[in-house]
């Protein structure tokens, strides 16, 4: 069915893939969600369908999509609902809401029925931070056929979590103050305060997201929700238990950030000991955006991502 065009975000150093196309459609709830479809150069290896980490947006990756589809595999990447040009889920559009993490997953499911046509070949789920917990569920749930995974840094846990975290956030749910945020909490974008020391220690790279942020004011997010934070603890304990990560029987590459700052590399190795087929390799000196590290750190990534591409016939 045809799709409404949607805007890119474009600059001169950091290009869209030849033939890309960027558009609507509509999520769960009929939120109005953007995604972008990038063909293979050639004829197609296999498809990777790519899911963002939280206030991130598809430029982001546009870099990433010229590596793959030169390689010979269809790209497809979301904005996911409440971030990036996709409908924001509060009357503050700053704010990162959602009510329940699995409407992230039927999102990116439903994204993959709109391109059942041209997501050919083996199908792997990409997937940076948030995002890995979110194809983490897309892969528990069994709606998609998939021949594995590759996850940047993925969000199992929280860097400063604890039972101390657990209880503030249950206790402001259950006051009532599920669309607030909590004090002291940034956004954790281009914009945050503490951006440069947390996400990448390559300025080209961060740089491009600070242009893009200066660009289109609409693709930027403040800091999460007392509701995001308990929907993705949620969703986190759920993938622990003995029917989580445990019955992902695909082919797994995780990576972590040796100077990770937000997400939790102990939660990440918990994971990988249950998954049957998983790989896991800790990139020493890389700050948490490994896609969107120097050379020296992306490239051990990409490596993975490669093998891992290999593996998933």
């Amino acid at each position: 069915m045809p799709l409404e065009p949607a805007p890119l975000i474009a600059l001169e150093d950091d290009p869209a893939p030849k033939g890309t196309e960027v558009f609507w459609f509509a999520g769960k709830d009929n939120v109005r969600l953007r995604a972008a479809f990038c063909p293979a150069q050639g004829r197609a290896k296999g498809s990777v369908l790519f899911s963002p980490g939280r206030s991130e947006y598809l430029e982001k990756f546009l870099e990433l999509a010229r590596d793959l589809t030169v390689r010979g595999y269809n790209f497809a990447v979301i904005d996911h609902r409440g971030q990036g040009l996709s409908d924001r889920l509060l009357k503050d559009p700053l704010k990162g809401h959602v009510k329940n993490f699995t409407d992230y997953a039927i999102d990116l499911e439903t994204l993959a029925g709109h391109l059942q046509d041209q997501l050919s070949g083996p199908l792997v789920l990409g997937a940076h931070s948030m995002g890995g917990l979110i194809a983490a569920d897309v892969a528990h749930r069994g709606n998609l056929d998939l021949a594995g995974m590759a996850l940047s840094a993925p969000m199992f846990g929280f860097k400063a979590g604890g039972a101390g975290m657990e209880m503030m956030i249950s206790i402001a749910n259950a006051l009532g103050f599920g669309a607030k945020s909590p004090p002291g909490v940034d956004g954790g974008g281009a914009q945050s305060e503490n951006a440069a020391q947390t996400l990448t220690s390559d300025k080209e790279r961060f740089d491009r997201d600070q242009q893009r942020n200066a660009m289109n004011e609409d693709i930027h997010l403040g800091p999460p929700t007392f509701g995001w934070l308990k929907a993705a603890l949620k969703k986190q304990k759920r993938m622990f238990k003995k029917d989580g990560f445990a019955t992902l029987s695909l082919p797994v590459y995780l990576a972590s950030a040796g100077k990770e700052a937000l997400v939790s590399n102990e939660a990440i190795q918990a994971a990988h000991a249950l998954m049957p087929d998983a790989v896991y390799e800790n990139i020493p000196g890389a700050l948490h955006e490994l896609i969107e590290e120097q050379d020296q750190y992306r490239n051990r990534f990409m490596e993975g991502f490669f093998a891992l591409l290999e593996r998933a016939k």
